[in-house]
């Protein structure tokens, strides 16, 4: 006797579903944070077109950055990740940070960003 293909069981279509779910999940939890990073790294690449940067004090620099990133609602940064050297006529901004997201009962979604910009006087 032939028998004719019949499709995925029950079982099947639930394993498909459970993994459309999480990567759905994961996706919706991911993406602001990347977005979040994105503009982060907008901030430290404007810091290149500010007019004399160079000139300005390791606070002033620091202030600019915190009022950019207010600006563009990020929230997940705090200023001790914020780092500002200056070696032999260069300026060094170093943005290094960690986002932790809450995905679902025990489990948490953890990011690592380091971002940094070289500024030499314009």
């Amino acid at each position: 006797m032939r028998y004719r293909q019949q499709g995925m069981t029950g079982t099947g279509w639930l394993v498909v579903l459970a993994l459309i779910g999480f990567f759905s999940l994961l996706t919706i939890k991911l993406v602001p944070i990347y977005l979040e990073h994105y503009s982060v790294k907008t901030v430290l690449e404007s810091l290149q077109d500010e007019p004399l940067i160079t000139q300005k004090s390791v606070r002033e620099i620091k202030k600019i950055v915190e009022r950019r990133l207010k600006v563009n609602s990020v929230y997940n940064v705090r200023e001790k990740g914020l780092k500002v050297k200056r070696q032999s006529g260069v300026t060094h901004v170093e943005m290094t940070y960690t986002v932790r997201e809450h995905m679902a009962g025990n489990v948490d979604i953890l990011v690592s960003f380091s971002d940094q910009v070289e500024l030499v006087s314009n």
